[in-house]
């Protein structure tokens, strides 16, 4: 779960209002304490110490940097007295529907109940189901870390984007597979080993080096997400040439194990209770909502590891009343928090001692429920026991030179900006470049998309095509309604109130021949080559070197027609 910054309880109920930064959520979250609600309301307002001893508890500093900047960019989108009225709502609402959200409480449990006890059920032996048990200790203590070092700083290449007055690195890479992508004379390694599942990744940016020889070195902490396979936020609107990614990855060095037996029901051992087992059900209770244990295998009489048919995890002890009164103190104490604040800067501070205080503070402990797919006698859960961190640096580079003309996507236009952000020129609706079957995408040609034309192009596929010049830095509307490729190096196109097509070179706005045709025909199985035809007859298709072009002809700068004797 990422940073919280006030705790509301999020019960499903679609009338409490919910605020988000990104993927932190704002005014909701559910969380179990203990089963007497106790009130943390307190008069004095928040100070610098009461916030230096919260981060005091907190082991990784650069996580306080990221929230430090997701309280920052919240407070930009909302004033103090928008705040205080949005939290005020809230409390207002739960207190006000006391009866309907503990009654959304009680479905929720009656819900849980209905699905687990459906599930229940005395196994006969040729009904139960298994699964193949995995070394654990192989799977989750690797070198899987350094591996994953090790081919990112081989090299790794990204495309840059321009969306919505923002700039985005998009990195070209993959998380499995041994290819390469190549880029004239460059490589990009892609980086195949993935991340334990239970690795914990964080980033930040140290450097960014723009086109022009400027530098950002300011430290900027990054959603974990963001690399591999996301896109990575860019503050400035210009060509990149290379980002400097800091990883810092906190893997598993040691994991403990539990082992449950049915005769052990009641039984308390570390931070883990066993309270039921009985025919296909386990039902045992967890130290908290995050919880150490990270695998469970669940075994039959014949030690066989059970398939499991359900399960749920982080469920709370309480009672829906128990829930509701726990969560409205904590509401009213968060309200009389926020209802102090004036200034920005102590809206700042009170945010950030929220967040760090329900982070640090202890959480009540909660219950998994399973039901397998035979008789369950015994479990073993896997537990974290030890981690350590290593911190490397690699350096992205930007997969394209730097261009005159690059795309910038808003709602309703597409504007064509240079290397530093200006604006040459605009179209006013969303642009597609064509694309070839291998999944090639033209940088030169290609079509509008407006409402009106979504719906023509699905009654005859006529479309306003342009071409893109770079070296112009010009936008030519051309004389056609549709547009497609023959082969990678020529196009089709359908001039606009004509019959026929004429064949357009897909490297230039050329014209590769001056006559029009009626039908086209590739050649795969009987002979080879590209039949065109029109009322002189067929001909087949000839390169400036009096090369036979075929589908996979890669350069074409002239056709030569001669006439087909075959057909």
């Amino acid at each position: 779960m990422n940073t919280i910054f006030l705790l509301l309880k999020n019960l499903k109920i679609k009338t409490i209002v919910i605020f988000k930064v990104k993927s932190v959520i704002i005014l909701c979250l559910l969380y179990s304490c203990s089963t007497k609600a106790q009130e943390t309301i307190t008069k004095e307002p928040v100070t610098e110490l009461m916030v230096i001893e919260q981060e005091k508890l907190y082991e990784d500093k650069s996580i306080i940097e990221k929230k430090e900047k997701e309280i920052k960019s919240f407070l930009d989108t909302i004033s103090i007295n928008h705040l205080k009225k949005q939290v005020n709502e809230n409390l207002n609402y739960y207190i006000k529907n006391e009866s309907s959200i503990i009654e959304s409480l009680n479905n929720h449990q009656k819900d849980i109940n209905e699905r687990i006890n459906s599930n229940i059920k005395l196994y006969l032996s040729n009904e139960e189901k298994y699964t193949k048990k995995e070394n654990i200790l192989l799977k989750l203590v690797n070198n899987n870390h350094l591996e994953y070092r090790d081919t990112i700083q081989k090299g790794t290449y990204f495309n840059q984007l321009f969306e919505h007055n923002k700039s985005y690195i998009k990195p070209l890479v993959m998380n499995s597979g041994f290819t390469t992508f190549n880029f004239k004379s460059k490589v990009t390694t892609l980086p195949y080993y993935s991340l334990n599942s239970h690795s914990e990744q964080n980033l930040r940016i140290m450097n960014i080096y723009y086109h022009d020889g400027t530098k950002k070195n300011n430290p900027t902490p990054i959603e974990s997400h963001s690399f591999p396979l996301n896109s990575i936020p860019v503050k400035k609107m210009k060509h990149v040439d290379s980002l400097q990614l800091e990883f810092k990855i906190n893997y598993l060095t040691k994991i403990d194990s539990i082992h449950f037996k049915k005769n052990e029901i009641g039984r308390q051992k570390g931070e883990f209770k066993l309270l039921k087992m009985e025919n296909n059900y386990v039902e045992y209770e967890t130290p908290n909502a995050h919880s150490s244990y990270i695998e469970a295998y669940y075994y039959n009489e014949e030690g066989k590891a059970l398939k499991t048919k359900f399960s749920i995890s982080n469920l709370s002890a309480e009672t829906p009343v128990q829930e509701y009164n726990e969560t409205l103190n904590y509401i009213k104490s968060t309200s009389e928090y926020v209802n102090r604040i004036t200034t920005k800067e102590e809206a700042f501070l009170t945010l950030k001692y929220l967040d760090l205080k329900n982070h640090n503070n202890p959480h009540k402990k909660t219950k998994s429920r399973v039901t397998l797919e035979g008789n369950v006698d015994s479990f073993t859960l896997y537990i974290e026991s030890k981690r350590d961190t290593i911190t490397f640096l690699t350096t992205l580079k930007n997969g394209a030179s730097v261009k005159k003309l690059y795309l910038h996507k808003l709602e309703d236009k597409t504007e064509f900006i240079n290397k530093d952000g200006k604006v040459i020129t605009s179209i006013p609706s969303s642009i597609h470049f064509l694309s070839h079957h291998t999944g090639y995408h033209s940088d030169k040609y290609f079509f509008t998309e407006r409402a009106e034309e979504r719906s023509r192009y699905y009654l005859n596929q006529e479309r306003d095509y342009y071409y893109l010049d770079q070296d112009k830095q010009t936008i030519s509307k051309l004389p056609y309604s549709q547009i497609e490729y023959l082969c990678l190096p020529i196009l089709l196109a359908k001039e606009k109130g004509k019959e026929g097509f004429k064949l357009l070179s897909a490297e230039k706005k050329l014209l590769l021949s001056d006559k029009t045709f009626t039908n086209v025909f590739i050649q795969r199985y009987a002979g080879e080559g590209i039949l065109v035809y029109n009322n002189g007859g067929s001909f087949l298709l000839y390169d400036q070197n009096n090369k036979l072009i075929t589908e996979n002809t890669k350069k074409v700068a002239k056709i030569i027609l001669k006439k087909s004797t075959g057909w």
